[in-house]
């Protein structure tokens, strides 16, 4: 009996097994939602002595960059699976409310922003042949039109302003003084001493025959390993005489050196600000997370009817951070010890498992988060599943719920916290903070929100004072009897010209061409220089072509007759005026 019962209860759990089995084979992803962060393209230097712009090299990454993201959420190929495609989004033509486009105001980001968009939703011809095409405008002839260069797409990018509070989502570390006081004290500490003075001798060899006229020989060191990386790598790529100059090893050497300093001023969580344990270098991975966030409640909160796709376009400064805070930076994940390269991207996904297609935007309990890093746009580059959090290799994937959790660790709270944190005066602060946008210079903290500030005090005080002195002036002039009137000057000139009395002796005169149709600006004769002084000629005035008309003209206003008044200008306020003057009588006819 114990046997058969053992037996019964084997059948039972392979039974269970097997639908368990059945049903997981059953349920499939679907994405509902992406959030893309990816940095811009190729550009010129920083050190040059124009501004920074993308490169045909860099609008290229973007578009390709923006092509494979094509090729995974709107038309999968390749036999992908149909669960890579976002659902609902348009796949062909752009819909605006779908997507939620930022960029920063900097020329190479926003141009990689539009780049990107290219390769994201192409012309409507080369995608699709007009085929899927909807609410083409047709003219009264019937013919159906598109935009030009063959259906183009323009996508609304938002590009934001340090000014801007929104900013602080994609570049988080500007505008941000106690993040600049942070990096300023790294260079003080005996780590970067170490470096600095281990590599002087490395820099200074790149001296002759690359930095020169670019690099003082003082600023040639550490200091400014990003900024010289920038600058060689630049040159390797558009320049065939450095390229043939500069060797792999040194230009590896100087990458190496420029991702440690990015590192030590942007990835450093330990490091803090006014507040402990604030990572205040990190400061734009924090609010990087904020709008990750922010992005998937959105497409939650309206049921997944709006920014299906978020993209923003910045520099490398939050990726970096947001590596460092979200503990992807570790010796399994090496592809995190290096600056992302451009047109790299930080994706992540929400999407849900479900047995059949979605008809009801599913509960959040159902939702899960996957991260992808695209490293560059090289032919070996591909998208890759990294686990957050420090979870294991085999952990790509997490529930929403645990995705809030991790973030709300380091993630930074609202405006208010940002500007608190990092002790800001922007225009935008005082908003925030109920301040006057002024910083203590001894402490760096803004003022006490509570009473008047020096600065609003004084103003206040300049008004009232202005305000009661003016009060007493019109008594005095009620009670007194003081008028204000105007005197005016009659000024008359013995001067000729076209001024008539109202002419300077600096003042030029027109005189005219013999022919009438030229006018030439001459100056009044010096009796030691009896022969005057050419100014600019006026040729084919239609009013003189008349001669006898001109010579007319001529004499009346270098000869005027002698009593005969002349013309009023109205450019004049001395004009004799009757304030007696019958009124205007009204002439009314059929």
């Amino acid at each position: 009996m114990g046997a058969r019962s053992t037996l019964n209860a084997l059948c039972l759990y392979l039974l269970a097994l097997s639908f368990t089995a059945t049903a997981q084979v059953g349920l499939r992803e679907q994405v509902l939602s992406t959030f893309i962060y990816t940095r811009y393209g190729d550009r010129t230097p920083f050190v040059l002595p124009i501004s920074p712009t993308l490169t045909p090299l860099g609008a290229q990454q973007l578009f390709e960059a923006g092509d494979r993201v094509r090729q995974r959420y709107l038309v999968p190929v390749n036999g992908e699976a149909e669960s890579t495609a976002i659902h609902g989004i348009a796949s062909y033509q752009l819909e605006y409310d779908q997507l939620s486009i930022v960029s920063t105001d900097d020329q190479y980001v926003f141009a990689s922003a539009q780049a990107f968009l290219q390769g994201l939703y192409p012309p409507l011809q080369t995608s699709s042949n007009y085929t899927y095409i909807a609410g083409q405008s047709t003219i009264q002839n019937g013919t159906n039109l598109v935009a030009p260069l063959n259906g183009y797409q323009y996508p609304n990018i938002n590009s934001v302003s340090g000014n801007d509070l929104n900013s602080i989502w994609v570049s988080g570390m500007s505008n941000c003084p106690a993040y600049v006081a942070s990096t300023n004290d790294y260079y003080g500490t005996g780590s970067f001493e170490s470096i600095q003075n281990s590599t002087r001798e490395f820099y200074q060899s790149l001296q002759p025959d690359f930095l020169n006229g670019i690099f003082s020989d003082a600023s040639v060191g550490y200091y400014d390993a990003y900024y010289i990386y920038d600058y060689l790598n630049y040159a390797s790529i558009h320049n065939t005489s450095a390229a043939q100059l500069l060797s792999p090893e040194v230009l590896t050497k100087a990458k190496i050196l420029s991702d440690d300093w990015v590192f030590a001023l942007n990835a450093d969580v330990a490091a803090s600000g006014s507040t402990p344990g604030d990572h205040i270098r990190a400061i734009a991975g924090r609010t990087l997370a904020t709008r990750i966030l922010q992005a998937f409640y959105t497409t939650i909160n309206t049921q997944g009817n709006s920014d299906k796709m978020t993209l923003f376009f910045g520099s490398f400064e939050p990726m970096v951070a947001f590596a460092a805070l979200a503990q992807l930076v570790s010796p399994q994940n090496a592809a995190f010890y290096n600056v992302p390269e451009p047109g790299s991207s930080f994706i992540f996904e929400l999407y849900t498992l479900q047995s059949e297609e979605i008809d009801t935007y599913p509960d959040t309990s159902d939702l899960f988060v996957r991260f992808l890093y695209q490293n560059g746009t090289g032919p070996y580059s591909s998208l890759v599943e990294y686990p957050l959090f420090g979870l294991s290799p085999s952990q790509t994937s997490i529930t929403f719920v645990d995705f809030i959790a991790g973030l709300q660790n380091f993630m930074m709270f609202s405006v208010e916290d940002w500007c608190t944190t990092c002790n800001s005066f922007i225009v935008f602060c005082p908003a925030f903070t109920g301040t006057d946008g002024n910083l203590n210079p001894t402490t760096g903290f803004s003022p006490s929100r509570h009473g008047l500030s020096p600065i609003v005090a004084g103003v206040i005080g300049a008004v009232v004072t202005l305000a009661v002195a003016l009060l007493l002036f019109a008594m005095v002039m009620l009670l007194g009897g003081v008028r204000i009137h105007r005197v005016h000057t009659k000024r008359r000139s013995e001067l000729g010209g076209f001024k008539g009395g109202a002419k300077l002796a600096s003042d030029q005169d027109l005189t005219l061409s013999k022919g009438g149709v030229g006018a030439v600006v001459v100056a009044s004769e010096d009796p030691a220089h009896p022969s005057p002084v050419r100014g600019h000629e006026r040729v084919g005035s239609w009013e003189l072509r008349d001669q006898a008309k001109a010579e007319e003209a001529q004499g009346r206003v270098l000869n005027p007759v002698a009593g005969q008044p002349r013309r009023p200008s109205y450019e004049e306020d001395d004009m004799p005026i009757n304030p007696f003057t019958p009124a205007v009588t009204p002439h009314n006819h059929v």
